[in-house]
This record gives C-alpha cells, structure tokens and sequence, in this order.
C-alpha cells in the first residue's frame, strides 16, 4: 500500500487519494481496502473544509468520535445509513464519498470482451 501520510490537511488528503487510486485493481481484496480508506479520506476532507471535529459530526449522526476516527482512517466500513446521514449533514450527494473512484472510472467487476459460452440461436428459435 502507500506510504502513510499524516493526512492533516486536504492537500495531502487529495495526495492519498491519488495514490490509492493508483493502486486498484491490484487484488480484489486490496481493491475493497481502498474503497473503505477512500470514503474515509472524504469524510476526513469535508470535515476539515468545514472546520467541524470529529466529535460534532459524530454527535450529529448519533456514533462515537471513535468510530469517526476508525472510518477517517478507513479502519471501518461506514455503514450506508450512515453514509445516508452524513450525506445529510454536510448537504453532498450520497456519491461524493466514492466521487474520485467514479471520476476514475475504476470499477471491481472485469467485463468479458466476448461470450466464453455464446448461445446457440436455434435453442430460442424452436420454441
């Protein structure tokens, strides 16, 4: 994985962000690793532009401070109803958590250029 950065203020944020991306599609265990740190680097963003502590968002969403600190650091997955509110609080969309992996266009699914098993046509044209 990257090298660990404080991640104190957004311009470093933003670096981890790159850096993480620049990894997917390593594994998929690593891939789903990366998505849990990058909704986390996204609340840990919003929340340093608004200048709010982990403590006020994580009263306005009914969690501990701790558990805020744990899905910053991407420790923790956030659960989506709580994605759902965070949403809520700090007035985004629901897809700006994931918004550098949609702007990325990276996805967890590899798509199959061609059918390995076509159809044969004249099963479906008999009945």
């Amino acid at each position: 994985m990257h090298k660990p950065r404080t991640n104190t203020n957004v311009l470093e944020i933003n670096q981890s962000l790159i850096e993480l991306m620049a990894e997917w599609r390593i594994s998929e265990k690593d891939d789903q690793l990366i998505f849990t740190k990058i909704v986390g680097l996204q609340l840990k963003k919003i929340r340093l532009m608004r200048g709010f502590t982990q403590t006020r968002v994580a009263k306005a969403i009914n969690i501990t401070f701790q558990q805020i600190q744990k899905y910053e650091r991407g420790t923790n997955e956030v659960k989506s109803i709580n994605l759902k509110k965070l949403s809520e609080y700090f007035d985004v969309s629901f897809d700006y958590w994931i918004k550098p992996i949609l702007d990325a266009n990276l996805t967890f699914l590899t798509r199959r250029r061609e059918n390995v098993y076509p159809l044969k046509n004249d099963i479906f044209m008999e009945r």
